[in-house]
Parts: structure tokens; sequence; C-alpha cells
């Protein structure tokens, strides 16, 4: 069995910002009582399923692994640390709070490389002010750059950001100095969560709040943008991330003491397990696996010429949609 080499560490539930389809439910979000156990944490990381090498990467996330304060947030790098001295560290981060503490670990501990999250819409402070959250957003994404930090912007490609066009993420990019960029595709979690369904490789059934025409339609007016390609800024290739194929390397340790595969689905019950052999014993990586390569098996027999690039990018993104493909050929 292939190993876990892509380990992402959810510390806590709990979050300083409260965004409308986010995967984590409110609920849950808003308890900052929640964080990981510790001896849990250290049995997960010892288990003979966990690649041991330098291949390994432990991504701490939430909610927002920030809340956890300096000494919170190191104590679990320490774990890590003890049991999988070869593994690299980062973060995930949603930058609305940048103390001091959190650049110097992230020049230190993780070798200068951090990832957040932004959308141009539904992005929200506990008191619902959008303007507040874009405001600390982009004055902190410009402290991390100055601070020589390289940081990973996941924009959450929801309908707002879209409607808001183009040239507002370009001026983000222009103002902050943050060159590498990657595009996600938004899904109504909400939805899932008050009606969730399978599918018959109990894969949740996901819907987005934009088409695949007007998610392509963005990133690729971004990517052909002159002062973009002029100023090198990285706009992440479709393989990169969440691509179909990827999935059998993650594993999600939550902190109710559970493990997951996707991040994506580390709140959904039905796909939760308390130990890692559970995990393993449920077939879930496999049926998820047959399910990515019947997913693909049209681009692969029709030997599309954008599959090295593609691989049927994010598995829960509609590989066909009103003309269009995951991988964002007019078909």
């Amino acid at each position: 069995m292939k190993q876990f080499n892509k380990l992402f560490i959810n510390l806590t539930w709990a979050c300083n910002l409260d965004c409308p389809r986010c995967y984590i439910p409110k609920k849950l979000r808003d308890d900052y009582t929640s964080s990981l156990d510790k001896d849990y944490f250290a049995q997960v990381l010892a288990h003979k399923s966990i690649d041991p090498s330098h291949n390994t990467i432990a991504i701490y996330m939430g909610g927002e692994p920030s809340v956890m304060g300096e000494g919170g947030l190191r104590s679990y790098i320490n774990i890590v640390s003890s049991i999988l001295p070869r593994a690299r560290h980062t973060i995930v981060t949603n930058l609305f709070n940048l103390p001091k503490w959190l650049v110097a670990i992230s020049l230190n501990e993780f070798s200068s490389q951090i990832e957040t999250t932004y959308a141009n819409g539904k992005k929200q402070t506990l008191y619902g002010n959008e303007y507040k959250y874009q405001e600390k957003f982009v004055k902190n994404l410009t402290l991390v750059s100055e601070a020589g930090i390289n940081c990973t912007v996941n924009v959450e490609l929801n309908i707002e950001t879209i409607r808001a066009g183009t040239e507002a993420i370009i001026s983000i990019m222009k103002h902050s100095g943050a060159k590498d960029w990657a595009f996600d595709y938004s899904v109504n979690f909400d939805d899932f969560n008050n009606n969730p369904v399978f599918d018959s490789f109990h894969y949740p059934v996901l819907t987005g709040n934009a088409t695949l025409k007007e998610y392509w339609g963005f990133v690729n007016a971004i990517k052909a943008d002159d002062w973009v390609v002029n100023n090198n800024i990285r706009i992440a290739p479709r393989v990169d991330g969440f691509n179909t194929l990827e999935g059998d390397n993650f594993l999600t340790i939550n902190p109710n003491c559970t493990v997951t595969t996707n991040p994506l689905f580390s709140t959904i019950t039905a796909l939760q397990h308390r130990h890692v052999d559970e995990l393993n014993n449920s077939k879930i990586k496999e049926q998820h696996q047959k399910r990515a390569v019947n997913r693909i098996r049209h681009c692969v027999e029709f030997a599309c010429n954008e599959f090295d690039d593609c691989q049927g990018f994010s598995a829960h993104i509609p590989i066909q949609q009103d003309g269009f493909c995951a991988g964002g050929l007019a078909l």
C-alpha cells in the first residue's frame, strides 16, 4: 500500500473569520475549545503507513492554526520533528492576523514557504465585515512578501470573485508583491452539509457556485494578462494540488481524534475513521481511486494533449459541464 506523505494537520476547528461556504460547519468553527490531542497525534504519526522520508510534508491548518498561539503551534511542530525528523513543514493561514512570531516561524521552521486562502466575496470577519477582511488580508500579505516569505495564495474562485473582475486580484498582486497564485474551484459546502449525498464510489457529490466556463474564463484571463506575464507571476498549473491522481497520498488528522483522506472531507462523519488501520481497512482510498480512474478514462482513451498538465484536475470538479471539461477545454 502506498504510504501517506502529505499530512494535513487540523490543529483546531476554530477560526477567527466567518466565511460562508467553508468546508467546516459554523458550529465547529465557533468552538474555541477544539484542539488536536497530542497523544493521539503522536500515535498517528508513528503509524507504518506514514512515509518517514523527506518526501513527507506536514501542513498545519484548521480552522485557523494561528489561534493556537506560538507555544501551541510549536508544540505540534516539535512532535512531528521528533517522530518524522526528515519531514518538511508549512502552514495554511488566512493572514487575517499576522503576529511577529508567525513571521519568525515561517522564515525558520517553514523555510519561508507558506500558504493562504483568499476570495473577493463571502470572506468576512466574525462580525460579518467583508471590507475589514480585505483590508487586513492585503496588508498582511504585503508584510509577508516584504519579509522574504513566499506565500502561495489559494484563491477560492467563487462567483463573487469572478464578478469582481480580474483587475481586483491583479491589483492585490501588484500591491502585495506575492508572486505565487493558485485557483481553487469554490464549493457550496453548506448545501452538502445540509443534505449529504454520495455517489456509487462513496465520494461526496459537491456542487460549485460557478460554471466551468466562468471558472476557466477568469483563470485564463489572469494568465494572459500582460502585467502578470511580464512580472513572472506564477499561476499554478492544473496538475498542482488536489488533482485527481494525488488523493491516495493524503492523510488528514482531525481535532476530534479521527483521520480522513482529503482535508475537504475532514468534517464529513461518514468519511471519518478513528484509526489509520480503520481507514485503510475501510477501502475508502481504493474506492476513491477507482472513481478517479473511471473519471479520467475518456481523457486517456482519446489521448487528450492536455492530460499531462491536467490529470483530470481536482476530483470534486465535474469532469464535463455545458460544453467544457474540468481542464478548461471546449468540447
